[in-house]
């Protein structure tokens, strides 16, 4: 088994540019095509609308400093939304001229593009599906300094990310047993920073499965192949590779619960580039107890211990709940998901239906704003093992909202210091700790207005460096009106105060219009 993991090691190409350029032109096909076929498009649910938005920011604290400086801030931002509900190419496609002046530091000006996209092709009918996105940001990463996470007035050039991934799939319902199903997933994922603490990482991941969960009706069984290379774009050149092999047992208990059992084989050169490799036990179970209910648990013995992955979600007619703990190893390229395709800001979320419109479950856009509010910042290209927990609920009544979410994330490096960038949140320390309580609120004055609240804290911590430790709390209050069929205006009142490594407090007013065309 190690000496197959090595070989195919050595055999699988790693083309990044290639896979970059492939990306961006799915990506361009999408939008291309969109826009060369109206009429077969317009069949097929496709909304291209042209979008300004105006924005003027008073902030007594435009630099997020001690003793900043309050400035007038005016933004003028066109751009264009495009977006494709039916047919084999679905997606949306974003992409906005960001253009920011300052009345009283007239040297902060900047102008930049802000873009972000996901699509997929159905390349072969019920068989081949190519996935892609795209996003172009401005935002702060690093738990510890700078401005909060999602922060609107975080322009600078130094906290631009740039990401990409497509990942080619072919899934099949398979001609043996009672439900047998393979499929076969390539993703590889770009991040390019200008940040010293990022650099230019690359993931790429081989994912093969074959299963039958019902195959011998009361025994079922599955395996599964995954194969990770890291290029974390750190002074060591050399990709870390993470390789797994996997064999499951089902006992089907009955049509709601189910027993598993695992076995396999795991090798990864994370310490100093030495190829370690170890055996994988473990079980779990998938248990339903009604139509609503979902608790799935897995635990296993792994090279960094016990790892475990153990959800629930519960949802009622106007009602989720939801808690889920884990640990497991991953990395910043990784993780970063949504947390970059929400750009925009994270209130469009609830008080523009015209944002995202292929979401239409309005608790599923409660559970994406949570996740926006309470993303956490690690700022690192090492690979890293994380253990989370978090939890929380989303209400929903006639007229008001209400949502709330609890996370922890303990993160502790893989890599050596001589491989991590100048301001890598590693750099000082082994592990980093994040916990995060989100407050959301939204209030429906009539049928063209609507109130939104939040408020967020969070503490970060380096074990080893405790002057690193940051607090901060974030407050929003806004009013959103439609003034029209396609125009929209707002005031929103914005909060914060950091405590520690970052020591700042910040008050905005941000007056809104915006219109589709």
């Amino acid at each position: 088994m190690d000496t197959d993991m090595v070989r195919a090691r050595n055999t699988i190409p790693r083309r990044p540019e290639a896979a970059r350029c492939v990306c961006w032109s799915v990506l361009g096909t999408l939008a291309v095509a969109a826009l060369a076929l109206p009429g077969v498009a317009a069949a097929q649910s496709l909304r291209v609308a042209p979008t300004l938005t105006t924005e003027l920011t008073w902030t007594d604290n435009v630099d997020a400093e001690p003793n900043g400086r309050d400035d007038w801030i005016l933004e003028v931002t066109p751009g264009i939304s495009v977006s494709r509900t039916a047919g084999r190419m679905t997606g949306s496609l974003s992409a906005r001229l960001r253009n920011l002046m300052y009345f009283n530091e007239s040297d902060e000006n900047t102008s930049f593009v802000s873009l972000n996209g996901s699509g997929t092709f159905e390349a072969i009918e019920d068989l081949l599906f190519i996935d892609a996105v795209a996003a172009i940001t401005r935002s702060n990463r690093s738990a510890f300094s700078g401005r909060g996470p999602g922060d609107p007035l975080s322009v600078d050039s130094a906290d631009e990310t740039r990401t990409w991934s497509i990942t080619p799939r072919l899934e099949s319902d398979l001609e043996f047993g009672e439900a047998g199903r393979g499929s076969a997933r390539y993703s590889s994922r770009g991040v390019s920073s200008n940040s010293d603490g990022l650099g230019d990482q690359q993931v790429d991941t081989w994912d093969l499965s074959l299963s039958d969960p019902g195959g011998l009706r009361f025994f079922g069984w599955g395996i599964d192949y995954s194969r990770t290379d890291l290029d974390g774009g750190g002074s060591s050149s050399a990709p870390q590779t993470e390789e797994t092999l996997r064999g499951t047992l089902f006992a089907n208990i009955s049509s709601q619960f189910r027993l598993r059992g695992i076995v396999g084989r795991e090798s990864n050169d994370y310490e100093d580039g030495v190829e370690n490799s170890s055996d994988i036990v473990g079980g779990g179970f998938d248990w339903y107890p009604t139509d609503r209910t979902a608790i799935l648990a897995t635990a296993e013995d792994r090279f960094f211990g016990t790892g475990y992955d153990v959800s629930f979600n519960h949802r009622m007619s106007r009602s989720v709940w939801f808690f889920n703990v884990s640990r497991d190893t991953s990395s910043f390229a990784r993780d970063l998901g949504d947390a970059l395709v929400f750009d925009q800001g994270c209130f469009e979320l609830v008080s523009d239906p015209a944002y995202r419109p292929g979401i239409t479950d309005p608790l599923e856009r409660q559970r994406l704003l949570l996740d926006c509010l309470s993303v956490t910042a690690l700022r690192t290209n090492s690979a890293y093992i994380e253990r989370s927990i978090g939890g929380g609920f989303s209400l929903l009544g006639v007229r008001n909202t209400l949502s709330f979410s609890v996370t922890r994330s303990d993160s502790s490096s893989l890599s050596e210091s001589t491989a991590l960038l100048p301001d890598d949140d590693f750099a000082t320390t082994d592990e980093v700790s994040t916990t995060s309580a989100t407050v959301s609120w939204s209030h429906q004055l009539t049928g063209t207005s609507s109130l939104v609240a939040s408020i967020t804290r969070s503490r970060s911590e380096a074990e080893d460096d405790p002057d690193l430790d940051t607090r901060r709390l974030t407050g929003t209050f806004g009013v959103t009106r439609t003034l029209g069929p396609n125009t929209q205006g707002g005031v929103r009142y914005r909060y914060q105060k950091a405590e520690g490594s970052s020591d700042y407090t910040e008050n905005a007013v941000t007056a809104t219009l915006g219109m589709r065309f």
